[in-house]
């Protein structure tokens, strides 16, 4: 008969059956059957069990003395047994913990290319163009650490006692559980924070300020500057992952590197002026042809292409 947590706590309630009890009084008189069978039962039930299986054999007046004194032995064996397993276990466990160590994943997508992660907590990232994602095999910290470089929304699964915190170059976002995006690439000068559940602890780690934003609110970070603001309509969606371009009053320059990660293409500019001239329009399901015409024409400028190259000039 395999004993069991349960069935200790059976035999220490006197509820056994005369087999179960002659089982566990077996299981009480061998050691060795107790030592290959504490492995198999948590340190914190065995601990409980054998401390109630201990105060059973002392206030037990039922029996013979002789009887008595016998299941002391053996019940006093058998604690000590169950002890050392769990010192020897204890001690094995924290030594695996020191001597293993983390695994650092690492997940890059290239241009046009994006990718759905989901995290050893079993949050979910959908992770943008041309960007990337650390984060640690485990997460046995105090708090659930990644470092993220580029854009993607992170859908984080509630621990109100292990918070969520996303690691850019400027920014850092604080959450228990919730959803929202954030975009920060190198060399653009500005992190760019979206909620669309719940709130978010947004920190400038230059200025040190920080802001809590609730959904349908979006921040910006901008060298020591963190802003706020109310957002709706097709502003509160993650444009990307509805596949839909919009750009606001946008620098030209900024408009072709945002077009670069989408099409895999590389946008050039023939004059230096030109990526200063300035861009606000939205798409659905846009084509690179559709977006190139409607932005010449608005802006009043041509373009050429060749392959993967694109030229834009006056």
């Amino acid at each position: 008969m395999n004993i069991t947590p349960e069935l200790l706590q059976r035999y220490s309630t006197g509820q056994c059956t005369p087999a179960e009890m002659h089982a566990v009084e077996q299981w009480l008189d061998d050691p060795a059957a107790a030592s290959e069978t504490a492995d198999d039962i948590p340190e914190s039930k065995r601990q409980e069990s054998a401390s109630r299986v201990w105060e059973r054999l002392r206030t037990s007046r039922k029996r013979p003395l002789w009887v008595q004194y016998r299941h002391y032995l053996s019940g006093m064996a058998a604690l000590l047994v169950l002890v050392s397993g769990m010192m020897w276990y204890s001690a094995k466990r924290d030594s695996a913990h020191e001597t293993t160590p983390f695994t650092v994943h690492t997940v890059r997508t290239q241009k046009g290319e994006t990718r759905r992660l989901t995290l050893p907590d079993s949050s979910v990232v959908m992770l943008g163009y041309d960007s990337e994602l650390r984060y640690p095999s485990a997460f046995r910290e105090a708090v659930r650490r990644v470092v993220l470089t580029g854009e993607a929304q992170f859908s984080v699964k509630k621990n109100a006692k292990q918070p969520f915190v996303v690691e850019t170059a400027a920014a850092q976002t604080r959450v228990l559980g919730t959803v929202f995006d954030v975009k920060e690439y190198p060399g653009e000068g500005h992190t760019a924070l979206l909620v669309t559940e719940g709130r978010v602890r947004f920190t400038n780690k230059i200025s040190t300020q920080s802001k809590i934003i609730t959904v349908g609110n979006a921040g910006l970070i901008e060298g020591r500057k963190l802003s706020v603001r109310t957002v709706t309509g097709a502003d509160a969606e993650v444009s990307w992952l509805n596949n839909a371009l919009r750009f606001n009053d946008m620098p030209l320059a900024h408009v072709a590197r945002e077009l670069e990660r989408r099409y895999h293409v590389t946008i050039g500019f023939r004059q230096e002026t030109l990526k200063k001239e300035r861009y606000t329009g939205a798409f659905r399901n846009p084509s690179l042809n559709g977006v190139l015409g409607s932005m010449s024409i608005a802006v009043g400028f041509r373009y050429e292409v060749k392959g993967q190259s694109i030229s834009l000039y006056e």
